[in-house]
């Protein structure tokens, strides 16, 4: 462990928080490299589901294809939980459960705003990136991470990110708890993954769908190249539709607007 525990995490008691919470163990760090790293040891240890880790700040923070996650000190929500698993990996559609489940504290948190998804994972406000879930297999869990810009860091984002990112306090949310908004992610996410553990409901496909900041768009993707969005399947994949109008599933790798 890189770092030694915190006894308070933004303000509150971590055994306040963790009772607030309902979660077996709450760690909090000042800085530490990656929280999904932590969780990760956690679950090889045996951990309890909803075992959660904290940090104000994030050394090696990343987000899908090990791409670097910006997670200066204080500026965000950087948080990594445990979930149960069956040692075959996190499933397709899970990202999009946790992005759904955040999506939906933020609104709570922030009334006014209107969070949209963009397959398989950023969190999207006024077409710009206020966050990210990234989902890891852990021996016989899942870690699921959860990256939230609340605050525009001092001196802005980095110049290879500010044509993308924001944060939600420029955006309009004002000045937002990072515990509430732990704790509405929490209780989200324990609704979502309990209800839905292998597939997508209709009632989240729907959700999802008007969510879906990649609709109907032309995208350009990882896997299948060039064609227009045209929704999920109830597995958590893509649906590309191609110049000549057939159809196929995105599974892997990444989709941006063309």
């Amino acid at each position: 462990m890189s770092e030694a525990l915190l006894t308070h995490w933004s303000g509150e008691p971590v055994a306040v928080l963790r009772e607030a919470w309902r979660v077996p163990l709450v760690e909090a760090y000042a800085r530490l490299g990656s929280t999904n790293d932590r969780a990760r040891a956690l679950a090889a240890e045996g951990c309890e589901p909803f075992t959660v880790v904290l940090a104000e700040e994030q050394t090696r923070g990343r987000g899908r294809g090990g791409a670097a996650w910006h997670s200066p000190a204080r500026a965000g929500l950087w948080m990594s939980v445990v979930l149960r698993g069956d040692g075959s990996g996190p499933p397709l559609h899970l990202p999009l459960l946790v992005g759904l489940a955040a999506a939906r504290a933020i609104e709570a948190a922030a009334a006014g705003l209107e969070v949209r998804l963009e397959w398989p994972n950023d969190l999207m406000v006024g077409g710009r990136k206020v966050g990210g879930v990234l989902c890891e297999r852990a021996h016989y869990r899942v870690v699921v991470g959860v990256g939230i810009n609340v605050q525009t860091p001092e001196g802005g984002f980095p110049q290879t990110l500010r044509a993308r990112a924001t944060s939600l306090e420029a955006v309009g949310g004002g000045r937002l708890s990072r515990n509430l908004l732990a704790g509405l992610v929490l209780k989200e996410l324990r609704r979502l993954s309990d209800a839905h553990p292998t597939r997508l409901s209709a009632e989240a496909l729907a959700e999802l769908h008007a969510r879906d900041a990649l609709a109907d768009r032309p995208v350009v993707t990882a896997q299948e190249g060039r064609g227009t969005a045209r929704g999920l399947d109830p597995y958590g994949a893509l649906l590309l539709e191609r110049p000549d109008g057939s159809r196929v599933r995105v599974v892997a790798g990444s989709a941006r607007l063309a």
